[in-house]
């Protein structure tokens, strides 16, 4: 066997190891991904059905501890809208109150405190609500990729609603006075809205992380 021949043989040979290790450790990230993704999904799933329980106050507490906490370490860099919505239902119990509020950004001086803003976190659009209209995020940026928080509109950082466009929530949301930049701001959540629920698009904003409209409430028919 000649010189270059055996080179060849070594260069092919390297070749055919080195597929195998590079497709396992694409494996590896693809489940890594898709493993967490489903984890948080299925923690945020079970979050919001014990706050949709009408339970007693201690009960739904300790049901909500664990599940919140794992979300919060997990999936709430990533999901910081479900994280707000969950940190406002554990600041509504004062034993929890702790945890949420060592995640929170500091208040501003002369603004009331996350506990005094989300103890009676109100239902956007409930009859006997004062909040008319707010901001959502249209769509969170996720893996490089836009997750929208609505149906009723194909959205993107190039085609957000016109004003005017009715959206359904998909997902349990918080409604904010303003957009929110970076952290969040808990003394800015003014109520939340749940999933199912319908929005008017009044106006819209874009974002690095996020997508923003101000809504006011709608009929989904």
């Amino acid at each position: 066997m000649t010189p270059d021949h055996l080179v060849r043989l070594l260069q092919m040979t390297g070749a055919a190891l080195a597929i195998p290790a590079a497709a396992a450790g694409t494996f590896a990230a693809y489940q890594s991904y898709f493993s967490t993704d489903v984890t948080c999904q299925k923690l945020r799933n079970d979050i919001m059905g014990i706050m949709e329980r009408n339970v007693d106050p201690n009960t739904k507490r300790s049901l909500l501890k664990k599940d919140v906490t794992e979300f919060d370490k997990l999936c709430g860099e990533v999901d910081p809208d479900a994280r707000a919505i969950f940190q406002a239902a554990m600041s509504e119990h004062p034993a929890q109150a702790t945890h949420a509020a060592a995640t929170s950004p500091p208040v501003p001086i002369g603004a009331s405190s996350p506990r005094a803003q989300t103890a009676a976190l109100g239902v956007f659009g409930a009859p006997g609500s004062k909040d008319r209209y707010g901001w959502v995020a249209l769509a969170r940026r996720q893996s490089g990729s836009w997750e929208p928080h609505f149906s009723g509109y194909a959205i993107s950082d190039t085609s957000l609603p016109p004003a005017g466009t009715v959206l359904s929530a998909k997902t349990m949301l918080p409604v904010w006075s303003e957009p929110q930049a970076g952290a969040n701001d808990q003394s800015k959540l003014q109520s939340r809205l749940p999933r199912g629920a319908c929005v008017r698009v009044l106006s819209t904003r874009g974002g690095s992380g996020r997508l923003w409209a101000e809504v006011a409430p709608a009929s989904c028919s």
